[in-house]
């Protein structure tokens, strides 16, 4: 398996370019993590392995990587 590259700021403003259309300035942001921060993990860049839009709850999901 390719070792998928890490999301850059840059990368994550373009993410959010690219689903402008299904997501507005209202949304929510959600991260799937701990609270008490105990790992961090990266954000791979891939959207469709690091992103859910719940358009129902006006939220997008973001998934770390376990990798």
């Amino acid at each position: 398996m390719a070792k998928q590259q890490i999301m850059t700021v840059a990368s994550f403003k373009q993410l959010l370019v690219q689903f402008e259309n299904e997501i507005t300035e209202d949304f929510q942001v959600w991260l799937s993590s701990d609270e008490e921060g105990n790992t961090f993990l990266p954000m791979l860049c891939d959207p469709q392995l690091c992103l859910a839009i719940d358009p129902a709850h006006k939220r997008i999901v973001l998934f770390p990587s376990h990798q």
